[in-house]
């Protein structure tokens, strides 16, 4: 066997390949003698080379197709990153905005509920209920320093439906920072807000039950004057008598009404008498409540009977000059305690849709 080697070996070496080289027909033939040995390793190192260079090229190829799919998928992955942080700055910008609204939306709160304050004030001063202490300073300090006058100021500015709409002034952002700690500010706003509304609630309730029992208090109370006129022919207290001529004491107001004009209960009541004498002529006496009687004397006629109920103005009869009177007029007293007393103090309204 190894003779078998060596011999081909040997026939492999000394065996000689002929490379001729024509560069042209001016140039001599180039001629190159090789072994057959020679020629195969040149053979196999170039198909090793060819092997090597393929291998590195199907990698390479390989390779930058890994390259370009990673490259796509970064391309992709950063425009959904752009994507998703222009929506993220769209959202966080949209609810900034929507923060500073609910801002503005808080301070139209803090008037309207100053509004209503004023007005529950109005209402105890209407009804002559005592207003109890002043809330300005909580109002101011839940408003950030800013005074009633200056929210409701704003309050009319934002309302008013004739101003103009135009708005302006230099692009000057907000952080951040400032819109985290105007949230804040709404939130605390808001929340003292509420407690303020709760305790609105709670008042206007008090308040309620208290004009009501105020109106009825008004109702019953004889505050409505008796005729039409104004015109006192005869006040109340010492006088000289119109027939003896003599100092005298006038116990009621005399009013220089005309004949039958109307003659008004001054207040709810119940008709406690009806009459005629020769003092007082037509007579009506209504009872009220603490006390309290009118009495409505000279009058042309009575329209009402004793036990009927009347209202405050409801018409209860015409004035005259019935009994001991010189002429047309209405004769109007107030009992207190079956003692007569001075009926000016009470007398407040002259209609019955003032009383």
């Amino acid at each position: 066997m190894a003779n078998l080697v060596g011999k081909t070996y040997k026939s492999l070496y000394f065996k000689k390949l002929t490379l001729v080289i024509i560069p042209d027909t001016t140039q001599s033939v180039v001629r190159f003698r090789i072994s057959h040995l020679s020629a195969y390793i040149a053979a196999a190192c170039f198909s090793l080379l060819m092997l090597i260079s393929i291998s590195i090229y199907i990698v390479h190829a390989h390779t930058l197709k890994q390259a370009s799919d990673l490259q796509s998928k970064l391309s992709g992955a950063n425009q959904k990153w752009s994507a998703t942080v222009t929506s993220k700055d769209a959202a966080i910008e949209q609810l900034q905005n929507e923060v500073i609204q609910l801002s503005q939306q808080a301070e139209q709160m803090k008037s309207q509920v100053e509004e209503v304050k004023k007005l529950e004030s109005d209402l105890k001063s209407i009804a002559g209920i005592d207003p109890g202490p002043s809330n300005t300073a909580v109002a101011s300090a839940s408003t950030g320093g800013k005074t009633n006058t200056d929210t409701k100021e704003l309050s009319d500015d934002v309302t008013d439906s004739t101003a103009s709409t135009g708005v302006g002034g230099s692009p000057n952002p907000v952080s951040q920072e400032v819109i985290l700690k105007l949230g804040q500010d709404t939130l605390a706003s808001f929340t003292a807000l509420t407690g303020e509304v709760k305790e609105l609630q709670t008042n206007l309730t008090a308040t309620k039950q208290k004009v009501a029992v105020q109106q009825q208090q008004l109702r019953i109370t004889p505050t409505l004057w008796p005729t039409m006129t104004k015109v006192v022919t005869s006040p109340f207290g010492y006088r000289t008598d119109p027939f003896t001529k003599i100092p005298s004491y006038h116990s009621g107001i005399d009013f220089g009404a005309h004949e039958n004009d109307p003659v008004f209960a001054t207040a709810d009541g119940t008709v406690v008498s009806t009459g005629k004498d020769i003092y007082h002529g037509n007579n009506i006496v209504i009872e009220h409540s603490k006390g309290l009687r009118t009495w409505y004397m000279h009058l042309n006629k009575i329209l009402v009977n004793k036990g009927d109920s009347v209202e405050k103005g409801s018409t209860i009869g015409l004035v005259g000059s019935t009994g001991r009177s010189t002429g047309a007029h209405l004769h109007y007293e107030v009992l207190k305690n079956g003692e007569s007393v001075d009926p000016k103090p009470y007398l407040k309204s002259i209609r019955k849709d003032d009383n």
